[in-house]
Parts: C-alpha cells; sequence; structure tokens
C-alpha cells in the first residue's frame, strides 16, 4: 500500500511539473509586458526624462508636484465621478436585465444577444459612432429634439460631456455584466424559491433575503470588474473629447498618456500611473477582503 501510495504521489508531482511548463510562456509573456512596465513605471517617477536627455534623479519631486497641481486632482476628480457613476448604473441594470432573463419572457436569446453585442465592438469603433449619434445633426440629438424639444450640448458642455461618456460606457458593458449576473442568479437552487413561494413571500421579499444575498459573491467580483475597466479608461475620452471640453473628461488614463507623449515628461507621467495603481489595489484589497468574509461566512 505504501508503494502504491509513493508511487501516486509521484506521479502526481511529475504531472504538476509539467503544468509549470505549460504555464511558462504565459508567464514569460506577461513579466515582460506587464510586471516589468509596472516596476519600470516606479523606476521612472523617481527621474525627470524627456526620451531623449539623459534622466535627472529627483527622488520624490514628481509626487510633490502631482499632489499640488491642480489639473491632476482635477482628473483624479473626473476619474473618481466617471468610476462611480458607471459602477452604479451598470450594476442595477445588468442586475435587473439578468433578473428578467431568468423568467419566461419571448425572444429572450435575441435580447440577450442585442444587448450583449456591443461588448464585442471594439471601444474606437464605439467613440466614433457616438460620436456622430451626439452631434447636432446626429440621430440622439435629432430624437431629443423632436421628442423633449431639448437641444442638448452632449459633448460641448462642461456639465454634459462627462455624463455622456457614462452613457456609452454603460451602453457598452452592461450586457458584459448581465451574463455574471445571470450566470450567478442561475446557480441560485431552485428549492429556494419554492419554498418562498409556498411561505407566500412577495417579489421584493424573495429578492432581498434569497437572491441578493446569495449573490454575494457574483456582486463583489462586477463591482471589483466595473471599477478596474471603468477606474482604467482612456481609449472612450481619447476617441470621443480627447478631454475636452475644458478638461471636463480628462480622466487619469488620457492625462498619463497626454504627459508622456505630448509634453514628454515620462518621469512626471510615471508617477501619475503610479498613483493610478495604488489606488486600484487599494480598491481590489478592500473588495477582496469583503469577498473572502462572505465566502468565511456562507461556509
Amino acid at each position: 500500500m505504501m508503494k502504491k501510495g509513493k508511487k501516486n504521489s509521484n506521479y502526481y508531482n511529475k504531472l504538476q511539473s509539467y503544468g509549470y511548463i505549460f504555464i511558462l510562456p504565459s508567464v514569460i509573456m506577461f513579466s515582460i509586458f506587464s510586471v516589468y512596465p509596472m516596476l519600470n513605471s516606479l523606476y521612472l517617477s523617481l527621474f525627470e526624462w524627456n526620451l531623449v536627455s539623459k534622466k535627472i534623479f529627483i527622488g520624490f519631486k514628481n509626487f510633490i508636484n502631482l499632489f499640488s497641481n491642480a489639473e491632476f486632482l482635477n482628473s483624479y476628480k473626473i476619474t473618481f465621478h466617471f468610476t462611480f457613476f458607471s459602477m452604479l448604473i451598470i450594476m442595477i441594470l445588468a442586475f435587473f436585465l439578468a433578473l428578467a432573463f431568468t423568467t419566461k419572457i419571448r425572444f429572450k436569446n435575441i435580447l440577450q444577444s442585442t444587448i450583449f453585442l456591443p461588448v464585442i465592438f471594439t471601444t474606437v469603433a464605439v467613440g466614433v459612432i457616438w460620436n456622430f449619434m451626439f452631434q447636432n445633426t446626429g440621430l440622439l440629438s435629432y430624437i431629443f429634439a423632436l421628442i423633449f424639444k431639448l437641444n442638448i450640448p452632449w459633448l460641448t458642455s462642461t456639465k454634459v460631456a462627462p455624463y455622456a461618456m457614462i452613457l456609452v460606457h454603460v451602453w457598452k458593458m452592461t450586457g458584459f455584466y448581465m451574463v455574471l449576473f445571470l450566470a450567478g442568479l442561475l446557480d441560485i437552487p431552485e428549492t429556494y424559491y419554492e419554498a418562498a413561494k409556498l411561505d407566500g413571500a412577495s417579489f421584493w421579499q424573495t429578492l432581498i433575503y434569497i437572491t441578493i444575498p446569495q449573490l454575494k459573491n457574483t456582486i463583489v467580483l462586477v463591482s471589483v470588474s466595473i471599477i478596474i475597466f471603468s477606474f482604467g479608461t482612456f481609449d472612450l475620452q481619447y476617441v470621443m473629447t480627447a478631454g475636452s471640453p475644458a478638461g471636463s473628461t480628462k480622466v487619469l488614463g488620457l492625462l498619463i498618456y497626454k504627459e508622456a507623449f505630448e509634453f514628454n515628461k515620462f518621469g512626471y507621467a510615471s508617477a501619475i500611473s503610479v498613483v493610478f495603481f495604488i489606488t486600484l489595489l487599494f480598491f481590489s484589497i478592500i473588495q477582496f477582503g469583503l469577498y473572502n468574509k462572505s465566502e468565511s461566512e456562507a461556509e
């Protein structure tokens, strides 16, 4: 028996070592294109460098300048604003759409595919299309003028433009998170709902006491994902407004790009990216802490 157990142990150890060989190419690629750039950004943030001249070590001066710069603080605020409202709207829409698709409705597959379709479009294509729709002669402007008698300056008003960006982002990403919620809803045992029905529970009571508690892990996963992707947005604002009007849509990703590739301040741009990374890391740690807590409570 001992020999057989030892033989099985050796076999699984050998199998595991082969597994490491198979994932090695992915680990190497990830290290080259993700880990190294992050570490290099941290290193460059301590220098003043314009890509051409010699690097000048300035310590934490870039970070000191950063937090005394009104443009950076405003961009940080804009990014939080974009992320918060995107997360709030997407989570509510995606959840209730998924909830609707768990019931028997006509043309369910067609509707699901239609809602998910924007997810597979490239952000650049989405930005170009919506840019045309937001023009004075565009479809959306025409509909609002015809029905509501309103002429909305979608991309030219500092008050409206940030919400126009949120609208496009929500339209593009809701379908993806709807699918995640749908997977979570389908994983809830049907017996819970049958018992609630026998007890005479209403729709809202079932939602509050069964559905939402059972979706704790899915909610955390979805919220983490939305925060990471919304906070890191860049291409949508770059294509549609380039940060205009008056910097009202200049999110952190766009600010990093402009500081690095338009003003050649690579050290300063690296300092922004470090703050950007730390912020995301902070929120991810909090949310995964909540995830682990809910997991331990479930056990």
